[in-house]
């Protein structure tokens, strides 16, 4: 099934599933988990110790303060199974504390409902796959952006979202190492709603999109992602929160015309970095020539080099070949920052850096 988008204001990756994030994101889809279960009561209202989170219907006793805190924090961090866990568990406490005649547990009941409601869409979220793709037809200059959504949910699901953002991203390298880096973000003119059936994958076009690349790059690459905001998922008559879905960046990279379309190996890359007997030029056309997929092992090896190379290679070599491949962010000209960066790396990836992500010293 073909479904085409509707039209963006301007112009193989799955989505991250999991909605959670900061104690104030959680909070929020516990208010949109209460409300999308249809729960009857005034606007929700902030009141009590619990005064970030949403308490709808009145406030929560003191006695159920810190289990809803905990509760939170289990939505926030811990495996789904625990946060079922301690949902049944206020359940009972709930309806056990409701047959003495409590009367002050609208504000609880409302919390533990949301929290179940995420936990329900969480569910339905990890039975299907969303996956964007880039597309090049009867050699059109531009490609198209195509979302598909398979399912493996036994009934048909519907997903709808507030509002949605795709976040665009054009890279171009010159043969000197000269990178130029281009963002943009695209609002959808209007709010998604998707419905998928099991083994019936739904593909919804959004849109056109040129590469741009001038003549003087050696290659160009475009990365899309897209986000939805508080987004919710109808299985039926039941409406749940779906968390805020956002995918890793379906990725494009064209190469100059006069470039060799296959891709090289990483093992013949990674070799090429401090041979002086290969050019920066050589070793651009090198790396740009890489698949994506080896992008991540390519900046782990590249950056194992900093240690042993100096100081001048670091800032004609290494980083321009490490601003190509690396995702996220990284340092300027400064060899010097370079060298903490790398040691940074090695850092996270062994699993020895502090928490907090510095570096403290006697840890």
């Amino acid at each position: 099934m073909f479904v085409p988008f509707q039209r963006l204001l301007g112009t193989s990756v799955p989505f991250n599933r999991s909605p959670r994030g900061s104690g104030a994101w959680v909070l929020a889809l516990l208010l949109l988990g209460f409300a999308a279960c249809g729960a009857p009561g005034p606007d929700p209202i902030f009141q009590g110790p619990l005064s970030s989170g949403p308490l709808s219907a009145g406030p929560v006793p003191p006695r159920y303060q810190g289990r809803l805190e905990a509760l939170s924090a289990a939505l926030e961090s811990e495996p789904d199974s625990v946060a079922w866990y301690m949902v049944r568990r206020l359940r009972a406490q709930l309806l056990q504390d409701a047959s003495r005649g409590m009367g002050d547990l609208a504000g609880a009941q409302a919390f533990v409902e949301g929290a179940a409601s995420v936990l329900e869409g969480r569910t339905r979220v990890a039975a299907c796959d969303f996956v964007l793709q880039f597309r090049r037809e009867d050699n059109r200059p531009e490609l198209e952006l195509v979302l598909v959504l398979e399912s493996r949910w036994p009934r048909e699901l519907v997903f709808t979202s507030g509002a949605g953002q795709l976040t665009m991203e054009r890279v171009f390298v010159e043969p000197s190492g000269k990178l130029a880096r281009v963002s943009k973000q695209v609002a959808l003119e209007e709010a998604p709603k998707w419905s998928v059936v099991r083994d019936q994958p739904t593909e919804i076009s959004m849109g056109f999109w040129p590469l741009g690349m001038s003549s003087e790059a050696l290659a160009g690459r475009l990365e899309v992602h897209l986000r939805l905001l508080l987004a919710e998922v109808r299985d039926g008559v039941d409406l749940f929160s779906a968390g805020g879905l956002e995918t890793s960046p379906a990725m494009h990279v064209e190469l100059a015309a006069f470039l060799p379309n296959g891709a090289l190996p990483l093992q013949d890359l990674v070799p090429a970095v401090l041979d002086q007997g290969i050019g920066i030029h050589g070793l651009m056309e090198r790396l740009v020539r890489l698949s994506p997929s080896d992008y991540r092992e390519a900046s782990d090896q590249i950056t194992a080099l900093i240690g042993r190379a100096t100081d001048l290679e670091i800032s004609v070599r290494i980083a321009p070949a490490l601003r190509w491949v690396t995702q996220g962010s990284y340092p300027g000209s400064d060899p010097r920052e370079w060298r903490l960066w790398a040691r940074q790396q090695i850092l996270k990836n062994s699993g020895a850096l502090d928490p907090s992500g510095l570096d403290l010293p006697g840890s």
